[in-house]
């Protein structure tokens, strides 16, 4: 699995020259017709040129004292760990599984929803205040392909992970399990050490109550499905005994979700008590976190509604969930599974191809109505609760502040699964005769022009993983050639060859930015690094001082409107492999205002667009609802154009 590694080339410092021109390239349509804007821009690029070179010799010479990476302390650190706001929606993702066609003793809602009832499309959450026999169930099934998993990295027995250009990075495999982000001042960090990547123990949530459960022996060995079952099965016996006496300790579970110095605080006084600081490392020291929640979608299948109690819980926001944790699973109480992310060790698509794999290996194994299992009955369960007593009032002031926060943060959020079910990748190949990322990269731009009347500044992910370390690099997917796309897809006038041939125009620009972002030769890292050379590099022993003129140079380059504008993505968007048992992948839109994050999956029949943005108001007319019917649209546009250009009739899959 590692034996590649030192193979792996050195993410690499792109020539100056050739970011700043990338760079002037890019924002040509972000500045749209402002032409003494971009006068300005490439005024202010050209002063930058002449003095930054000094900069790219520090971030060079930066480099040659890094371990890995010149861009990983600093990823960690801007892009993570000193965000402050809530991890819940706005940096955490969250995943949906399929349902299990096999799932029985299922909740029933208290009223069924009628024709008209505004839920009655995307579902509703409802609170049973009870646990079932199939959730436990479902909950071990998936904790051991988990450690399947798990264990395959460990032994290093999965295989090397490889494109066209060669073997991948494999070390974020390696940042999952074990691993917490820990709340600090103004900056968090990371634990992850050898102690817990050889823990034995996960952590289980129910009612905000928070137990560590052994799955391995004192030897080392696995315990079997039986002897779990019984543990969750105590547990949740235990906790529903303790809610009817009122004997539940305080929610800190929610400031894990909250504003992250409100939980630094909250976590220093804790760490000042014993018992709880003993808590707090019991969590820390875990594998992983798996949340057993009363609440259940329905109708069943309504994914929109599933995926809100996955992102949020569904009635109570930001509680029974431990934001901290690098994997966390969540089941309702009729089974449903989900999962939640935090961000900072790892990028979405490697927890993605293990949950992928979990939900895969766990299908087949049909979890019939439960019958006896002489393992569970002769097991003995030991349940450990982790306590947080003597709560200080400071901290319960804390934590009410936090259910606050996190319900107005769940009451401003829209989010849905946009399942596009007309075609697929196959089609978008053989018919379009496209990328099928790019196509869909055009057809979520073109949406957003129309709904809002302006070109969206775009961020799409590229893997660096050719490089050791690498993590990501901005795709600016906003470009000359798909702005002319999206004016030709606008314009009365224009034929259906004329939009085809934009199309085809602006889905090569794609694959060429893609290609140079994944390669290591994108704009936004350099910049980044270029920034941190100015503001945080000691200059070089050899290197003439920056006047007052040179570092007005650098500061109004860095200052710019337009570099702003050009970084203000208002479409967030990243794809994923073909996922079949995923049924929805979401994240928070990095803008408010008229923004959306959208993680989508081009499989060979269907697209699936997880999309999340604020509601109308808080988004100053952001229209989740208004996205959707545009981008059906738009896909079905484009099915036509596409197949009249290449004379394709339509239903004829005999050239597809």
């Amino acid at each position: 699995m590692m034996s590649e590694q030192d193979k792996l080339p050195r993410l690499p410092i792109p020539p100056l020259r050739q970011t700043i021109s990338k760079y002037l390239e890019s924002i040509v349509p972000v500045a749209n017709d402002d032409i003494a804007a971009l006068a300005e821009t490439n005024r202010r690029a050209s002063h930058f040129l002449k003095v930054a070179e000094r900069l790219q010799h520090r971030l060079t010479e930066y480099e040659k004292t890094q371990p890995y990476s010149w861009l990983e302390k600093w990823w960690f650190e801007l892009a993570y760990l000193s965000w402050r706001e809530s991890l819940c929606i706005n940096s955490n993702y969250w995943i949906a599984f399929a349902d299990d066609p096999n799932a029985y003793g299922l909740a029933k809602a208290p009223e069924q929803l009628q024709p008209g009832h505004p839920d009655i499309h995307e579902g509703k959450v409802w609170d049973s205040g009870e646990y079932s026999e199939f959730q436990v169930r479902r909950a071990v099934k998936f904790i051991q392909k988990t450690l399947d998993y798990k264990e395959l990295i460990a032994d290093g027995r999965l295989p090397i992970d490889r494109t066209r250009a060669g073997p991948l990075c494999m070390h974020q495999y390696h940042c999952m399990f074990g691993m917490t982000r820990i709340p600090r001042m103004g900056c968090d960090e990371l634990r992850q050490d050898a102690s817990t990547l050889a823990s034995r123990t996960i952590t289980v949530i129910a009612d905000d109550q928070i137990y560590s459960v052994d799955v391995y022996d004192s030897a080392g060995h696995r315990r079997p499905d039986g002897e779990l079952e019984a543990e969750l099965r105590a547990i949740v016996a235990d906790v529903t005994e303790r809610r009817a006496l009122g004997d539940l300790d305080p929610a800190v579970t929610v400031l894990t979700a909250g504003h992250r110095d409100r939980w630094s605080v909250a976590c220093e006084q804790l760490e000042k008590q014993p018992a709880n600081h003993a808590t707090l490392m019991a969590i820390q020291h875990s594998l992983l976190a798996v949340s057993l929640d009363t609440t259940f979608s329905d109708p069943p299948g309504s994914i929109t509604a599933h995926q809100r109690n996955m992102k949020c819980h569904g009635t109570q926001p930001g509680h029974n969930r431990w934001y901290d944790k690098c994997v966390s699973y969540v089941f309702d109480r009729n089974g449903t599974a989900g999962y939640l992310g935090e961000h900072s060790p790892c990028d979405a698509l490697i927890p993605a191809f293990m949950i992928e794999y979990v939900a895969k290996n766990a299908a087949p194994e049909n979890i019939g109505i439960y019958s006896h299992n002489p393992t569970s009955s002769t097991h003995h369960a030991h349940v450990r609760r982790l306590r947080f007593t003597d709560v200080g009032l400071s901290v319960l002031q804390l934590i009410k502040e936090a259910e606050k926060e996190v319900e107005q943060t769940a009451k401003d959020s829209d989010s849905r699964q946009i399942r596009f079910e007309n075609y697929g990748s196959d089609w978008i190949k053989r018919a379009a005769k496209v990328g099928p990322d790019a196509f869909a990269q055009l057809a979520m731009q073109l949406a957003y022009y129309r709904i809002h009347g302006t070109f969206a500044s775009v961020y799409e992910t590229a893997s660096t993983r050719q490089f050791l370390h690498g993590r990501t690099e901005t795709v600016r997917s906003l470009s000359v050639e798909s702005a002319d796309f999206m004016r030709t897809m606008s314009d009365p006038a224009s034929s259906s060859r004329d939009k085809y041939e934009a199309l085809v125009r602006a889905a090569n620009k794609h694959q060429i930015l893609l290609r140079d972002a994944s390669s290591g030769n994108g704009v936004d890292r350099h910049l980044l690094g270029l920034r941190m050379a100015y503001h945080r590099l000691q200059p070089l022993p050899s290197e003439a001082p920056f006047s007052d003129a040179e570092k007005t140079a650098i500061e109004d380059f860095f200052s710019d409107p337009i570099l702003a504008k050009s970084t203000t993505f208002q479409l967030s968007t990243s794809g994923l492999f073909p996922a079949y048992y995923l049924s929805h992948t979401g994240f928070g839109c990095v803008v408010a205002e008229r923004g959306y994050g959208i993680n989508y999956i081009i499989e060979p029949k269907r697209i699936k667009f997880g999309t999340e943005g604020k509601t109308f108001k808080v988004g100053n007319g952001t229209d989740v609802d208004r996205f959707e019917a545009t981008l059906r649209q738009i896909l079905a546009e484009l099915k036509v154009i596409c197949e009249q250009s290449n004379e394709i009739s339509a239903g004829d899959s005999s050239r597809l």
